[in-house]
């Protein structure tokens, strides 16, 4: 009887061991950071970046930088962002990140648009980028390019009006400074 009573308990054991003890020895994805969106995520000295990348305008020439900002420190920082093409940077773009969470390359947001224009970035391409503050090391990744067929990504898809609107008071600045005329785009 003993005996019953004892096998029955290992059996028992077993196959609860056996049903549930997988966990113990199998990699649990659950512990994998992922960026769970079409962008990359990448951490470059207290600034981290949340779902970059690249969304072409309607003619495909020139490419919206889209991502959210997290700044947790006190002051802002400066984030810059090189991309490169065949193995040549190809264009350059710079941020201010204030303190807190932002969101970068929303036509409808606060902070001013960055359009870059690189040749070969077509959507659904993937463009090298380097990411670096001011006394840090140059984070890579490989960033995607969008287009509007996905209709979550069609509000940063820029129209012609969109970029004279945004580059014009940029044009004027640039201008100002160098102490040319400029002519508003119309």
């Amino acid at each position: 009887m003993k005996i019953r009573i004892a096998s029955s308990i290992a059996l028992a054991a077993a196959l609860t061991l056996g049903a549930t003890g997988c966990s113990l020895i199998a990699a649990q994805d659950t512990l994998i950071q992922y960026a769970p969106s079409d962008g990359v995520d990448a951490n470059v000295n207290g600034v981290e970046v949340r779902n970059l990348m690249l969304v072409a305008d309607e003619s495909g020439e020139q490419q919206n930088v889209v991502f959210t900002g997290i700044n947790a420190g006190e002051k802002a920082q400066q984030l810059t962002i090189s991309f490169m093409a065949d193995g040549q940077q190809v264009a350059t773009s710079e941020f201010e990140v204030p303190a807190g969470t932002t969101k970068f390359g929303d036509p409808e947001g606060e902070q001013s648009l960055v359009l870059v224009k690189i040749p070969e970035a077509k959507a659904g391409t993937l463009v090298d980028a380097y990411l670096s503050t001011p006394g840090s090391a140059e984070v890579q990744h490989r960033v995607p390019v969008l287009d509007g067929s996905l209709k979550e990504y069609r509000p940063y898809v820029l129209t012609a009006e969109q970029i004279a609107k945004f580059s014009a008071p940029a044009e004027k600045a640039a201008d100002a400074k160098s102490g040319a005329e400029s002519t508003p785009a119309n």
